[in-house]
């Protein structure tokens, strides 16, 4: 009949106290003791009989010995003789520091699960952790060996365990990595119920800003959230002095503090409340950096929260917006990086509105890399949310093609291009619809073709405006599910009137071939020599389209009649024989003759046949514009009369005199 763990643990004991033990001696000394003393019950009774026991731990030399396997069983013993005598285990102050040091020693081999003794270790762990013993190392002046274990240095128990092989081995990995964690868990937890201290956060906040992010930083995430209420005091002062006394310290941790309001904020940013308002100061400073970093900060904040920091934090936010006209060049460039994020983080609402405004007013700033990086940033914009973005910026970012700098207009080219490009794209898919405002894009461009101002950047937008009408060849195929395998040939006949004479270059081009010296030369000049890029059916088309317009009141009228008019500055005379056009323009809807039309009527006049004498349709339009138009229809209306009016005797002024 075996003996009773009582019986067991006094002999054990005694036999401990024997000198010069070797290490299988005591090993198997040490086995019996564990045995017997998980056997045990918590009970203050039993403090003499585990008297020898512990007599032989303490005053021999088992608590400095070096190997590692006694010294394991000496932790187990003693964290089994803590537990049965708990609350008041028969220990001194020093006595208690060395046990601690022998048993936190214990947790750095936590990670090796296959040692025949993780089963030891991870009893020493929970055992610490029931039994609140970080409280007692607190009480007894060991906070710096609390520490310890939740240091960098001593994680290694905590990575992950991946290199399983198979699925019951990773699973027993699962099961340990999730029992360390709870333990890890429950003991800071004591510490910092029992008191949050300088070292204690900073060891929290370490595992916070770690580059490989895993348990250790998954630890001290659950600790933040936990403990909130009790963290928060100690965190405001610690970030609030980073802010304001920046550079101060030699901390390294404290030059972190951006790093660790950024990750803070994204699982407990309500722990922040207090500490946010003061970056406000870092926005003001003189110190160009700092309001760099700051505006960079604020701007991933911003973003993170989904734009609600502009309604939390209103006076840092309005503050943040004004860093988009900052003095520094390097400051606006970084708020208008800020915008993007803002913007693909929710695209609606007052917040992004403002941002949006701020960013609109970058396109006239003074130096051209911010209008650059302004129109880059646009155009970005508007292809992730073709439907929803203002149609406004991008006209604004379009007046960039007249930037005094070539360097804006180059990039602002490219931009739009690459924009117009996706949106064509999108719209062959129908992910997106025909929009106006996009379509004003190859307009505009082929306005400044002809504009005396832009002459030295003329091949440029020939170039561009080429490319652009190619994508836009190609979404009309495509939408009609039929795409030709020559399409420079298609876009070729659709830009020159005669099919003929673009077959031709083609195959003139053909021939020479592209090693012919003179190859770029006779591609420019064949390119020079063909016809015009508009004739005058495309503009009858165009007036059909637009007398249909006014017919269902078709949404794009107003931009067909743009486009007209851009047609018309450069080409009047392709007017000529639209006679019937214009009389059946006017008869249908006299509510057409607007400014824009009846600037049309004015360069069209000297192309056109019309009497008015003869013609009554047009003359009553004219005569009311005349009285009750604005000022500028007033003035065209003349204009037209006086054109349309080519006898000399005719009397249409004397009558309007009167």
């Amino acid at each position: 009949m075996p003996d009773p763990p009582e019986r067991v643990v006094e002999r054990v004991g005694k036999l401990l106290s024997q000198p010069r033990l070797n290490k299988d001696a005591l090993v198997k000394l040490l086995k019996q003791a564990e045995g017997a003393l998980s056997e045990l019950t918590q009970s203050s009774s039993l403090e003499n009989t585990l008297r020898p026991l512990n007599k032989s731990l303490v005053q021999s030399n088992l608590l400095h010995h070096k190997d590692k396997d006694v010294k394991l069983l000496v932790a187990v013993c003693f964290t089994d003789i803590i537990r049965i005598l708990a609350p008041n285990p028969p220990y001194s102050d020093e006595v208690f520091k060395e046990i601690f040091k022998i048993i936190i020693s214990t947790f750095v081999d936590l990670a090796d699960v296959e040692s025949p003794y993780i089963s030891r270790r991870m009893k020493i762990l929970e055992t610490v952790s029931a039994l609140r013993c970080s409280v007692i190392m607190l009480d007894i002046g060991c906070e710096d060996l609390v520490l310890d274990m939740f240091r960098s240095k001593n994680y290694c128990h905590l990575r992950l365990f991946i290199c399983a092989t198979d699925e019951e081995s990773l699973f027993s990995r699962q099961v340990h990595q999730q029992s360390v964690f709870q333990a890890m868990q429950s003991i800071m937890t004591h510490i910092i119920e029992e008191k949050v201290s300088q070292p204690l956060l900073e060891v929290i906040l370490w595992n916070i800003v770690k580059e490989k992010k895993g348990p250790p930083f998954e630890l001290a995430v659950v600790i933040i959230q936990n403990c909130a209420a009790k963290l928060e005091p100690s965190l405001r002062v610690f970030l609030t002095s980073c802010i304001l006394n920046r550079g101060a310290s030699p901390n390294e941790l404290k030059k972190l503090y951006h790093q660790i309001i950024l990750e803070i904020f994204q699982f407990s940013p309500q722990i922040l409340f207090a500490v946010i308002p003061n970056l406000t100061h870092e926005l003001l400073t003189d110190q160009v950096d700092v309001r760099l970093e700051a505006v960079q900060l604020i701007g991933k904040l911003v973003a993170l929260s989904k734009l609600h920091f502009g309604q939390d934090y209103r006076s840092v936010f309005v503050e943040f917006l004004k860093r988009f006209s900052d003095k520094a060049t390097e400051v606006r460039i970084a708020a208008i990086e800020c915008a993007k994020a803002c913007y693909l983080a929710l695209p609606s609402g007052n917040e992004v509105h403002d941002v949006l405004t701020a960013l609109e007013a970058r396109l006239l700033d003074f130096d051209d890399k911010v209008r650059i990086q302004t129109v880059i940033a646009v155009c970005d914009l508007a292809k992730s949310n073709l439907t929803c973005f203002p149609s406004e910026l991008i006209s604004r970012a379009v007046e960039r093609l007249r930037d005094k700098k070539v360097s804006v207009r180059k990039t602002t080219l490219q931009k739009l291009l690459e924009l117009y490009r996706d949106y064509c794209s999108k719209c062959s898919k129908g992910i997106a619809i025909i929009n106006e405002h996009y379509e004003q894009i190859p307009c505009k461009i082929l306005a400044l073709c002809f504009d005396k101002d832009c002459e030295s950047f003329r091949s440029a937008y020939l170039l561009y405006i080429y490319k652009l009408l190619y994508s836009h060849i190609v979404l009309m195929c495509e939408m009609q599910h039929h795409r030709p395998q020559n399409m420079e040939l298609v876009l070729a006949e659709e830009l020159f009137p005669s099919s003929l004479s673009s077959k031709e270059r083609d195959s003139f081009l053909k021939r020479i071939g592209s090693k012919h010296t003179n190859y770029n030369f006779f591609k420019v000049l064949s390119l020079k020599c063909s016809n015009m890029i508009f004739n005058t059916e495309i503009v009858y088309s165009i007036m059909e389209d637009l007398i249909s317009c006014t017919q269902c009141g078709n949404k794009h009228m107003q931009s067909t009649i743009d486009l007209l008019l851009i047609i018309l500055t450069m080409f009047p005379s392709l007017l000529r024989g639209s006679e019937a056009y214009w009389l059946k323009l006017f008869s249908e809807n006299s509510a057409l003759t607007n400014e824009k039309v009846l600037q049309i009527l004015v360069k069209a006049a000297c192309h056109i046949s019309i009497q008015l004498r003869q013609v009554n349709d047009i003359y009553p339009l004219l005569e009311r514009k005349c009285l009750e138009g604005t000022r500028a229809e007033s003035k065209l209306a003349v204009s037209a009369i006086a054109s349309l009016g080519h006898s000399s005797d005719d009397n249409t002024f004397s009558v309007l005199l009167k």
